[in-house]
């Protein structure tokens, strides 16, 4: 009888261990997300200079090391969304 006790216990902690892992790499994700977004709003626009897109190359490769240190799956999948979207963007480019 205390075994099963002890095993359901186990069982309650590693589901609220799993919960505050996801919750902690969905928090990481959002907040590395919206500032990107932000730094692309404030550094990127018609008269940007070549400082402040270099400024935003080094922002944005730090934020993306963070998710890929938190979730490699989810950095490997959004590098390849980067990949795609360049891609596109270079296609639609050289047919104007």
């Amino acid at each position: 009888m205390a075994a099963q006790c002890i095993g359901e216990k186990d069982n309650t902690e590693s589901t609220f261990i799993n919960f505050s892992k996801t919750l902690m790499k969905s928090f990481v994700l959002l907040t590395v997300v919206l500032m990107t977004v932000s730094l692309k709003t404030r550094l990127i626009n018609d008269e940007t200079t070549l400082f402040y897109s270099f400024l935003f190359i080094i922002a944005a490769t730090v934020l993306f090391t963070i998710v890929g240190i938190v979730d490699t799956y989810v950095y490997s999948n959004l590098v390849l969304g980067i990949g795609l979207a360049l891609g596109l963007q270079i296609m639609d480019y050289k047919m104007k």
